[in-house]
């Protein structure tokens, strides 16, 4: 957290003052807090959304973006950030974003699209001119960086690849779009255009489709898993699923809905109602949470988060706010999700030794139905913790003609257990009910409900059972968006059965020939995805990963990169991880999936140790220059420049030009690659502690649409 305040600082080119420091701190002492009762499952009881911090400026402010922690406000003509610090100045700025990694702000201005320089003031990076009768409009960023669209008085979105600034294509509207929003999957940009919302397909730079509204839309935000899109109006919001584009809830208010914006894990829509009261949206329950009344119009609002908590951002007068929404509840059922997803992924595969016979026998339909239904009630009860220790379960009501006693709690469902009449009278102490062995399940809302409790009533000693442990059918299963058929998670195992063995002969013969030790620990695996492609269609998608590490620190010198080294061909390890991709993807079983125009998305991890580096290390421009290149580091955006005159003075760079090796020897040395649709992307580590042991290579191909029947 610390770096992060240096970081920022230096990004704004502030000095660190006290106030600021005091907020990052409160932050990281809020995140600690919840990652130790998340560990040892005490129970929490979550809250609402509360103050945290202002931070006042000498100007008026008319709007505000944000990238994370980095944030721009409107002061008319300028742009600013912290402390007041000048972006731009632009007399006539009819909109603006932030690009998603921080480095630049773009600007709809009077004639032309600019681009300004996030860390030096007022710095013109950009003048983009437009076709004849084109004049800005509107501006948004793709949220990974590589892309950003402009919309123009005639109606034309154009398309612009950020590293360039080159138009790759324009969406030809018929109407001028007041505000743009573009999906988190890049398949869509949604245009704002009075009582309707335009859907284009990014690809085929067609119409997806045309939300027609009651009323005139105000604003547009997809959710963060893109499965969702928000509208707000003069008179509500509307969210529809961005599958088949049907509304699933809408909102009704009395006056204008604006800012529309999804919290990280999609539970909460945050939108301003009235110019001046923020709403905290229950999408989960359908209901609004909270409402918070602020003394002025709101001129801008988003949700913000750090890896483990949430915040919200919103304007005053002069002055932006920073609210604490830490507190509010997890999207438990995502979090079920993930884990019942990678727990059903490892149970499918063939265990060491198994017979296909035994295999068989252990998994089937019937067999996967009764596991994933495990599954998924030890994965909530696990999820819930101790939850009845602040329940306060009491008796209620009694129905002596089916023999039924009621137990009340506090926020769970009540539970019906079976008592007999004659028993019913000694359940008027609530100090003596005890509950043991409880059972969790989550319901479609998202609250946690009991299906199995053993109840003793120390009155009379007597144990009553509660079990609502129920299997789902196989067909309820089916009609999941998120199901894979057990063919093909078997083919998968199999298949990653094989890659392993491929390992093993790569790591025996490099063992052998000691281009590296026992102590060079090679990971590979496959997991099956589920996804939709961009007309709603249910695709399957396939992540192969590979991995390595060398888990003894006195020989990673010898096995992996040296202190400084970021060439992969001089990592016996990182040249073993090669092999076996080589071999996989050229002639294994991987290779029938890579056809010539088949779509992958490859993400390459490198990582750097914590020594400091004391002096520049050359870097000769071998891999090409970077500058303000998109990058991911503890799941926040930032970018990355890296060239020759810049050379490499940081443990970031150095980590990003191991990954950006790969990326070239990947594409020189892997022939199917050479055909295939490829789209790279970069992700660093950079550990705290030093040694060699902490410089790795991670590499996830995922292949779209893999199963796709020819």
């Amino acid at each position: 957290m610390y770096h992060f305040i240096i970081y920022f600082c230096a990004l704004t080119k502030q000095n660190i003052n006290s106030n600021f420091i005091a907020f990052m701190t409160d932050i990281l002492k809020k995140t600690l807090l919840l990652a130790a009762f998340a560990v040892v499952h005490i129970p929490v009881v979550f809250g609402q959304v509360e103050f945290m911090r202002e931070f006042e400026s000498r100007y008026l402010i008319y709007g505000l973006d944000n990238s994370e922690f980095r944030m721009v406000v409107y002061t008319k003509p300028t742009l600013r950030t912290y402390r007041d610090m000048l972006i731009a100045e632009d007399n006539f700025a009819k909109d603006f974003a932030i690009n998603p990694t921080g480095s630049s702000v773009a600007i709809a201005s009077r004639k032309e699209v600019r681009l300004y320089s996030f860390r030096e003031l007022n710095k013109l990076l950009k003048r983009l001119k437009p076709e004849k009768g084109q004049v800005p409009q509107t501006v948004a960023w793709s949220p990974d960086a590589r892309s950003f669209v402009a919309g123009f008085g005639n109606g034309d979105i154009v398309l612009y690849e950020a590293q360039t600034c080159l138009p790759t294509g324009t969406l030809s509207g018929s109407t001028a779009a007041t505000e743009l929003a573009v999906s988190p999957n890049n398949y869509f940009v949604a245009a704002v255009t009075g009582p309707a919302v335009d859907i284009w397909n990014i690809e085929t730079k067609a119409l997806r489709t045309r939300l027609a509204l009651e009323a005139d839309a105000t604003g547009a935000a997809f959710s963060t898993d893109a499965s969702m899109l928000a509208v707000t109006t003069v008179s509500g919001v509307q969210i529809y699923n961005t599958r088949n584009w049907e509304l699933i809830q809408a909102v009704k208010t009395d006056s204008l809905a604006q800012y529309p914006s999804f919290n990280n894990e999609d539970k909460y829509l945050a939108y301003v109602h009235n110019k001046n009261t923020i709403i905290i949206y229950n999408l989960r329950k359908q209901y609004i949470e909270q409402q918070i009344h602020e003394p002025c119009e709101i001129m801008g609002m988003n949700f913000v988060w750090s890896d483990k908590s949430t915040y919200l951002l919103s304007t005053r007068m002069m002055s932006v706010v920073y609210w604490d929404a830490s507190a509010l509840a997890p999207f438990w059922g995502k979090k079920l999700g993930t884990e019942l997803d990678q727990k059903m992924n490892d149970w499918v595969k063939m265990m060491q030794g198994e017979s296909m016979e035994d295999y068989a026998i252990r998994v089937n339909d019937s067999t996967r139905v009764y596991q994933m239904e495990l599954f998924r009630q030890q994965i909530a009860t696990e999820l819930a913790g101790n939850r009845l220790a602040i329940e306060n379960p009491f008796a209620g009501d009694y129905n002596s003609d089916e023999g039924l006693l009621t137990i009340m709690f506090n926020t769970l469902p009540p539970i019906d257990i079976p008592v007999p009449v004659a028993e019913a009278g000694t359940f008027n102490d609530p100090g003596k009910l005890k509950f043991a062995n409880e059972v969790f399940n989550l319901g479609a809302n998202d609250d946690f409900e009991l299906v199995y409790v053993e109840v003793t009533n120390e009155v009379t000693d007597k144990v009553y059972i509660y079990d609502h442990t129920g299997r789902t059918r196989l067909t309820a299963i089916e009609s999941d968006l998120n199901f894979v058929p057990l063919e093909v998670l078997q083919q998968a195992s199999q298949e990653e059965a094989k890659l392993k063995e491929v390992k093993e002969e790569v790591v025996a013969a490099d063992t052998q020939e000691k281009l590296i030790s026992e102590n060079t620990a090679i990971n590979v695996d496959t997991h099956v995805v589920p996804d939709v492609d961009t007309e709603g269609n249910k695709i399957l998608n396939y992540q192969v990963n590979y991995k390595y590490e060398v888990v003894n620190k006195e020989f990673s010198a010898k096995d992996d990169f040296a202190p400084g080294v970021y060439d992969v061909t001089k990592s016996n390890a990182a040249m073993s991880l090669m092999k076996i991709i080589k071999q996989s993807f050229d002639e294994g079983d991987f290779a029938k999936y890579l056809e010539e125009g088949k779509r992958i998305k490859i993400t390459i991890t490198g990582t750097a140790d914590g020594a400091p580096i004391r002096s520049k290390i050359a870097y000769d421009g071998r891999y090409g220059d970077f500058t303000d290149e998109p990058f991911l580091q503890n799941g926040q955006m930032e970018a990355m420049t890296v060239n020759k005159n810049t050379g490499i003075t940081t443990n970031p760079q150095l980590a990003f030009i191991r990954a950006a090796s790969v990326q070239k020897y990947l594409t020189e040395n892997i022939t199917p690659l050479q055909k295939t649709k490829n789209d790279y992307s970069y992700k660093i580590e950079v550990a705290e502690e030093r040694g060699g042991e902490f410089r790795k290579i991670q590499i996830q191909f995922t292949i779209i649409d893999a199963f796709k029947q020819k």
